[in-house]
């Protein structure tokens, strides 16, 4: 399977490029840090998997473009589209400064709209794919002091689920995906060492299930919570 996996260079789209690649997928890694990226590419090419990777931001539809165009052109087509790269602010709205929400908005629903563009042609000529936008569990449950970042992952929700009627009669898949607490560095907070939230890799080997569904049925909603609770303060 051939897989382009987008805000790979940490956290979540890392562990999900890794287990994908360590799984026998041929993956393709976006980012706007090259060097993150490329010491991806190494570990994964060293591990016996295949990954080819393109530093973008894909906050520029062109940019967007080429990049997903480049992946797609050297994986020989996809598969599967990882809509995951994303910016939290977590800030009430008094305190988001506009530039803030402007990066958040590009980040967090424009760039997972070119991404998806760019890859939907090809899919729709073979007649099969797979879309998986990354949500969160604050994609459809409020919350207090980051009403910005609930926006736009409430806008990938509908957006993901509007996308999935339009496109299953070509027999492409959409899948929103809503993680809870996850331990990367865009959810650690001071005092908080991770120890009790979802590992990124264990998004991944989700994600690798969802993408192993048979034919005929899609997954359309996927909601990862770690089993413990926090710490109490």
């Amino acid at each position: 399977m051939k897989v382009i996996v987008t805000g790979a260079s940490g956290g979540i789209g890392r562990g999900i490029a890794t287990v994908l690649a360590g799984s026998g997928c041929a993956v393709g890694v976006l980012a706007r840090s090259g060097d993150k990226l490329e010491s991806l590419r190494e570990e994964i090419s060293a591990a016996g998997g295949t990954c080819h990777a393109s530093a973008i931001d894909l906050r520029s539809e062109k940019e967007a473009a080429a990049g997903l165009n480049a992946l797609a052109e050297a994986l020989g087509g996809v598969d599967a589209l990882i809509n995951n790269a994303g910016l939290v602010i977590l800030k009430s709205a008094l305190d988001l400064e506009p530039d803030e929400w402007r990066a958040m908005v590009e980040t967090n629903i424009n760039g997972l709209f070119y991404a998806t563009r760019a890859v939907l042609p090809g899919m729709i000529d073979r007649g099969s794919g797979h879309i998986v936008n990354i949500s969160s569990i604050s994609g459809y449950f409020p919350l207090g002091g980051g009403s910005g970042y609930a926006a736009t992952k409430y806008a990938v929700t509908g957006f993901s689920e509007s996308l999935f009627q339009e496109v299953r009669e070509h027999g492409i898949k959409v899948t929103t995906v809503f993680p809870g607490s996850v331990d990367s560095d865009s959810h650690r907070h001071q005092g908080d060492d991770g120890s009790w939230k979802v590992k990124p890799e264990e998004v991944g080997k989700a994600i690798l299930d969802l993408l192993n569904t048979d034919a005929g049925n899609c997954i359309s909603r996927l909601e990862i919570r770690p089993l413990s609770r926090p710490p109490k303060p």
